[in-house]
């Protein structure tokens, strides 16, 4: 008996299933026509071409023709796009650029940061189009690289230099401020996402739905006085949640604004009342008072019963579900309030600036847009920057350093072992040389003060010309320079220090010449008679090499210098090269010791003469 099969097996139905489908195929009409290549992709097929074997383009083709994927059933990543004719998923960037990161089969869709697909599909740089922007379409630029600011008023070139000054800037502390409610100049934009309406037309406020009012926002009480140009009849004037989002969308010079907290808004009347165009241009809601005049109206419709507040300016700070807190400028007072978010305010947004030592360098304290103002303790102030106060921080001797330490000393000092110290400098002065003798424990100077280029007379000493200026001895503190000796005068035994041509001074000057000469970090003073005593024998017949002073009479193995009467103003008109200052006193005059026939004389003298002066100090 034959075993007969019964049924179909899997196979079998899939053959019958595919013929049935072919039969009927076979009577449509649109089958016996060529597939244009929009319906199964470039190159076509017909009907008999049109296979489900597509394992030549992937495994994600189910129908094909010779050349083309008929049917693609893909989904590609972003970044890449569907090939239909391969049935394969493609780099965006391979197609269009690098700088493509979304796209399809025909053009780019959307670009990198910074670019922009054009009306071909391509990315382009929005800089190339845009100067300095960062962020746009075809049409605009939105974002503007960090320092610059969108200005809406030109169109072509829209990001310029920013800076917290001029019409629409203000800085105060470290904020930098809006001078002008948002809304109210071109940089001063409101972002989309906020509805702006004129005054007059209704908008509801709420958390969800931003309303602002702009145009005369303010009664007919109102007015520009002192405003520079920024009328307080049309501000405009937002609910708090407008407030909040455009601060906080408000992106100019790349820094993070927002509204102001109470505490940074307390001395902001003083940035304004009676300022004018420099200052933060608020508005008072009373005439005089400095400031332009801003009324409360009710042609703010949809707010808290209608009204517009221009002259009350919203801060961040919030209480509460309901009350957000703002402040009021009224009859030039700036007082605290808090009141419904639903009411229609001016806006005014801050930014957090750099430091002024991140701007201007370490230690500035205060600045401007354009430069340091002032500088913190232990700095000083020098072309705009602040630079350590070497002197203040190692000691006055203490030329350069850094901050911890100093780098250089002044002329005749040099830097201890400790050069982070207090003083850092330690003197390099030796008691020797032209200018300087060592008598036992004392330093000399060996010429007149004033007769070196070290040996130097401040400048709050009066210096008159020998024989020709006058200086009133009995009231200033006067010196004499040039000769002052007349003809009575040379050179013997005075190496190069000529007894014609020796300053003389007062006691009064002398004094304080000593007192303020700080060569070589050492306190110097005049001599004491006792101290000046033995000075003869340091001085006559040594020349050059010792004290150098000068004899009233010659032959004495000293340079010779004859009292004159070229010190106009001194007692008696005399210049006395020979008799030198001493500190010592007896009441209102002061003793000198005087060279004369070889022999040192000291006596009291009165203090308006005028006479030699040596400096001591001791070593």
């Amino acid at each position: 008996m034959n075993n007969k099969k019964i049924g179909f097996s899997l196979i079998e139905l899939l053959i019958s299933l595919i013929v049935i489908s072919c039969i009927t195929a076979a009577f449509t009409p649109l089958i016996t026509k060529k597939f244009s290549s929009g319906v199964f992709g470039s190159g076509g097929g017909s009907v008999s071409d049109i296979t489900s074997e597509c394992d030549k383009f992937s495994s994600n083709c189910t129908l094909c023709s010779e050349t083309t994927c008929v049917n693609c059933n893909l989904s590609c990543p972003t970044g890449e796009y569907k090939d239909t004719k391969t049935c394969s998923c493609k780099k965006c960037s391979d197609k269009y650029g690098a700088d493509c990161q979304v796209c399809n089969e025909t053009q780019c869709i959307n670009c990198a940061d910074n670019e922009y697909a054009d009306s071909d599909g391509n990315c382009k740089l929005c800089s190339t189009k845009f100067p300095d922007c960062t962020s746009c379409d075809e049409t605009k630029c939105t974002a503007c690289k960090d320092g610059y600011i969108l200005d809406s008023s030109n169109p072509t070139t829209p990001c310029t230099n920013f800076e917290c000054n001029g019409d629409d800037f203000i800085q105060i502390g470290n904020l930098c401020v809006t001078k002008k409610n948002m809304g109210d100049g071109d940089k001063l934009t409101i972002p989309s996402g906020v509805n702006v309406v004129n005054a007059g037309t209704s908008c509801t406020p709420s958390s969800s739905n931003f309303c602002c009012w702009k145009g005369n926002t303010s009664n007919t009480d109102c007015d520009n006085a002192n405003g520079g140009g920024y009328s307080g009849c049309n501000r405009t004037v937002c609910d708090w949640w407008a407030a909040d989002y455009i601060c906080k969308n408000f992106n100019a010079g790349g820094y993070t604004w927002r509204l102001a907290t109470t505490s940074e808004m307390s001395n902001w009347a003083n940035n304004s009342v009676n300022k004018g165009v420099n200052g933060l241009q608020l508005c008072d809601s009373r005439s005089g008072y400095s400031s332009a005049q801003c009324r409360d109206t009710n042609s703010c419709p949809g707010s808290n019963g209608n009204w517009c507040t221009p002259y009350n300016v919203w801060s961040g700070t919030v209480d509460g579900s309901s009350y957000a807190y703002n402040y009021s400028l009224i009859s030039g007072g700036w007082s605290q309030g808090g009141l419904y978010r639903t009411l229609a305010f001016s806006v005014r947004c801050v930014a957090q600036m750099p430091s002024c030592a991140d701007r201007f360098g370490d230690g500035c304290l205060t600045c401007d847009g354009s430069t340091c103002l002032s500088c913190d303790s232990g700095y000083i102030l020098k072309d705009g920057k602040c630079v350590v106060d070497c002197a203040s921080k190692f000691g006055e001797s203490c030329a350069e350093c850094n901050m911890t330490q100093c780098t250089k000393c002044t002329d005749d000092y040099k830097l201890s072992s400790n050069p982070s110290g207090n003083p850092a400098c330690e003197s390099d002065f030796t008691c020797s040389g032209s200018d300087f003798m060592q008598i036992g424990s004392l330093c000399v100077t060996r010429r007149n003060m004033g007769d070196s280029t070290t040996l130097t007379i401040p400048s709050n000493i009066t210096i008159a010309k020998a024989n020709q200026n006058s200086c009133n001895s009995n009231s200033q503190k006067c010196c004499w320079q040039g000769n002052t000796s007349g003809t009575y005068c040379d050179n013997e035994n005075g190496g190069e220090y000529s007894g014609c041509n020796r300053t003389v001074c007062n006691w009064s000057a002398a004094n304080y010449i000593c007192n303020n000469f700080n060569y070589g970090n050492k306190t110097w003073r005049l001599p004491t008679i006792s101290e000046m005593i033995n000075w003869p024998i340091y001085s006559i017949g040594t020349g050059k090499n010792g004290l150098q002073l000068c004899e009233y009479y010659a032959g004495f193995s000293s340079t010779r210098c004859g009292n004159t009467s070229y010190c106009k103003g001194a007692m008696n008109k005399y210049c006395i090269p020979n008799e030198v200052w001493s500190y010592s006193s007896t009441n209102s005059n002061r003793y000198k010791a005087s060279l004369s026939r070889g022999i040192w004389e000291t006596f009291e003298y009165a203090t308006y003469s005028a006479g030699s002066v040596r400096c001591v100090t001791n070593l």
